[in-house]
């Protein structure tokens, strides 16, 4: 019975040795495998690409030779020069529209003026035209008056059928309007000579605004040519 049970004993024994060196070699190829794994996955992270493991170089700076550091000096003085005759180009423009805008306002003025005085010269046309409606109503009154006085002269003669005071009345009427009427031509003649008054004095006016047009305008046109000939110079 002991030697059944020690054969039973070293079967069993051997059982689990061969099953726990299955199991040992079993683990000691997955630790062998899976380090080369995670070792070929770090070196494939440590390597570099061939694109990213390339930097640009730096350039190196490009040093000025003698003779581009004048061209680029004759740049900048033909640039500054393009600027300042630029800038005086556009100072005599300037100079020049201020200029033709005074003549133009001068100019303004001369046709006001202008126009003042036609509109006076009109005023008095039309009081000299009543002037002459008053004294040809005069002239009617007084042949009228005349009329009466060879009537008088008749009455007197007892060859008139009207009574000489009422003749007389007559003339005396007829010499008032005369009279009137004179008032009236003289005091349109006045008015229309004070019209002509203040015409000749806005023509004036207008003459003094003229020639100061025509000086602003010449200016104005000699600062202009001066800008042309300066563009003309520059291109």
């Amino acid at each position: 019975m002991g030697a059944q049970e020690d054969a039973a004993k070293k079967k069993e024994f051997r059982k689990r040795t061969d099953e726990d060196i299955d199991s040992f070699l079993a683990r000691t190829e997955f630790q062998k495998t899976t380090p080369q794994v995670s070792a070929r996955t770090s070196q494939d992270a440590v390597e570099p690409k061939p694109a990213q493991a390339k930097t640009a170089a730096p350039e190196q700076p490009h040093e000025i030779t003698e003779e581009e550091h004048e061209e680029q000096i004759k740049s900048a003085r033909t640039s500054r020069a393009e600027r300042e005759a630029y800038q005086d180009v556009a100072v005599l423009r300037k100079k020049a529209h201020a200029f033709a805008h005074k003549a133009a306002k001068f100019y303004h003025k001369h046709k006001a003026n202008e126009a003042k005085a036609q509109k006076c010269s009109a005023r008095a046309v039309a009081y000299r035209e009543k002037s002459a409606e008053k004294k040809e109503k005069a002239r009617d009154f007084k042949d009228r008056a005349k009329e009466y006085e060879s009537e008088l002269s008749g009455a007197a003669q007892g060859k008139s059928d009207l009574n000489p005071e009422s003749l007389r009345t007559r003339i005396a009427n007829m010499e008032r309007k005369v009279a009137k009427q004179d008032e009236l031509s003289r005091k349109m003649e006045s008015k229309a000579a004070t019209q002509g008054a203040k015409a000749a004095k806005f023509r004036t006016r207008a003459a003094k605004f003229l020639e100061q047009n025509k000086l602003f305008e010449s200016e104005a046109r000699r600062y202009a040519k001066r800008a042309d000939n300066l563009e003309k110079a520059g291109a």
